[in-house]
């Protein structure tokens, strides 16, 4: 009985997750729109809690641990559960996920025109970004679309996949 309550709870979670996300795809923006809504951030420290849904895999992959963002530097992930390691995502090897976060963090969104449409929702408490591929980018062939949420940091990333894995990511001040 918990068990089959559990899963119901999940797929009424994932079902609200994605009708908020549906919202700010509604929703084409300019560039110079989104720069004037989203406050300006500088260096951050913060907790991270990490869940990467892959297909044919029933329970998603969870991990956690110690985000750094260094204005003018880059993309730091100090993962503590369930294995300490760390990612440094300031070299060249991750050099595209490094330019979507320091773009978005820095204001400096037209290094991502190129690449992507944006979409854009703002209430009160908090904004959400979103941000799908050109159709003839590089990246329209592994992202499908990346959604960006905050309020004066950055609270949630997700990234789907064109091949329906799904990351999350959680930071925590």
């Amino acid at each position: 009985m918990c068990k089959k309550l559990s899963i119901y709870l999940f797929i009424f979670i994932f079902f609200l997750n994605l009708c908020a996300y549906a919202q700010v795809y509604d929703n084409p923006v300019k560039l110079q729109e989104i720069s004037a809504k989203i406050p300006d951030m500088k260096s951050l420290k913060c907790k991270f809690k990490q869940e990467k849904y892959i297909n044919n895999i029933q329970k998603p992959l969870i991990s956690s641990g110690d985000f750094e963002f260094i204005e003018g530097k880059g993309v730091y992930f100090h993962t503590t559960y369930p294995i300490d390691s760390t990612a440094d995502y300031t070299n060249k090897n991750y050099k595209q996920i490094n330019d979507v976060v320091k773009a978005i963090q820095s204001k400096k969104y037209s290094a991502l025109e190129k690449s992507f449409s944006f979409f854009f929702e703002n209430n009160e408490k908090e904004w959400t970004l979103g941000m799908k591929p050109k159709e003839k980018s590089d990246i329209s062939a592994v992202i499908l679309n990346i959604t960006v949420t905050g309020s004066d940091y950055i609270k949630q990333l997700s990234i789907n996949q064109t091949n329906g894995n799904k990351t999350v990511i959680w930071f925590i001040k």
